[in-house]
């Protein structure tokens, strides 16, 4: 059975010295904690670099061979490679000359939020808003310095991050951090920028024009992308709009489809008519059958919102109320006259002469 370090680096026992490397350049990139693989595994990281500096020493392979784990020692770092943290294994195939790569600083989000109207949000419609937000320093580029001249870090020596050695009954460990004098640059401003106090930033207003698309519902999120706060030596956060619809006096909404309630008069209902409900943007005829009764629904095809993705328009449904009057005056013996009268009821006889005649 294959042992365990050969099988973290995905080799077998019998791999050379240049299969064993390979193999490890292509682990340690795919799973190393600064990389932007979505497999980013520092633990998994550790492990890598624990089985290369075994199996890459030859005396150490033969002993490991053996005797497994227990004949080698990998948390002292001696011998081998002479790597006294695996950072600095890494370093060596891929930070150029053992410099670790800096991970780029990025500025803070910003959030708004918006209110429309259901038309607007049945139209699509582009919204301007003035926001104030960190913008790079125009007086100094971005830099902090004072005519842009800066000097290396005397903080980390221009490695732009600080290390750390302490001994512990592991052995020696070391931990990186960015420096926070240069912040990871490696540069300071030889005199500070007056305008941004050497923040290379400077906060101010500024107006934002967006778009929001037809159908939007209500809720939904909007990334304008960079238009955060930006940060020196760094990437901009992003602004996320958040989209409140507001409610229509006369339509619900329930996704892409519409609910209204027309009022008629009774005899609207019995004799059927022509009427006018709202939609979005407009208002659209509809027909009421003769005889509709009272919480009928009907429907109007294609006349609700439109779907983000297609286009397609939901529908618009119409429910009845009839309005019915509490005093019919001088037509009261029009009404009499459609009472629903009891019909009489038939003797058993009559109704047994019904069923065999």
């Amino acid at each position: 059975m294959p042992k365990e370090y050969y099988n973290v680096l995905g080799v077998s026992e019998n791999a050379s010295q240049d299969e064993i490397k390979k193999a490890y350049r292509k682990k340690a990139k795919k799973y190393h904690p600064d990389s932007n693989s979505d497999q980013a595994d520092p633990e998994k990281f550790k492990k890598i670099n624990k089985a290369y500096q075994v199996l890459s020493d030859e005396e150490k392979r033969k002993k490991y061979d053996m005797f497994g784990k227990q004949g080698v020692d990998v948390s002292s770092g001696r011998g081998g490679q002479g790597f006294s943290d695996f950072e600095d294994l890494f370093n060596t195939f891929f930070g150029g000359g053992g410099r670790r790569r800096r991970r780029r600083r990025r500025g803070q989000n910003l959030k708004i939020e918006v209110s429309i109207t259901l038309k607007e949000a049945f139209q699509g419609v582009e919204k301007t808003f003035e926001i104030n937000r960190n913008k790079s320093c125009q007086e100094c580029d971005g830099t902090g310095a004072k005519k842009g001249n800066t000097k290396t870090c005397g903080e980390c020596n221009g490695r732009g991050r600080k290390e750390q050695v302490r001994r512990t009954v592991f052995g020696t460990q070391r931990t990186v951090a960015e420096c926070g004098k240069c912040n990871g640059s490696g540069k300071v401003p030889e005199k500070k920028c007056k305008a941004c106090n050497g923040k290379g930033v400077v906060n101010r207003s500024e107006k934002i024009s967006f778009k929001i698309p037809r159908g939007i519902m209500n809720g939904q999120r909007l990334r304008l992308k960079g238009k955060g706060h930006e940060v020196k030596d760094g990437k901009p956060g992003d602004l996320y709009v958040f989209v409140k619809v507001e409610d229509h006096e006369e339509l619900q909404r329930k996704k892409d489809n519409l609910f209204t309630t027309v009022k008629l008069g009774i005899g609207d209902a019995v004799l059927g008519a022509e009427v006018e409900v709202p939609t979005p943007d407009s208002t659209a005829k509809v027909t009421i059958p003769k005889g509709t009764q009272p919480g009928q629904v009907l429907r109007l095809k294609g006349k609700g919102m439109p779907d983000q993705r297609t286009g397609s328009r939901g529908d618009l449904f119409v429910k009845v109320d009839i309005d019915i009057p509490s005093d019919v005056g001088e037509d009261k013996e029009v009404f009499e006259n459609y009472r629903r009268k009891p019909e009489k009821s038939k003797t058993f006889f009559e109704t047994v002469k019904d069923l065999v005649s």
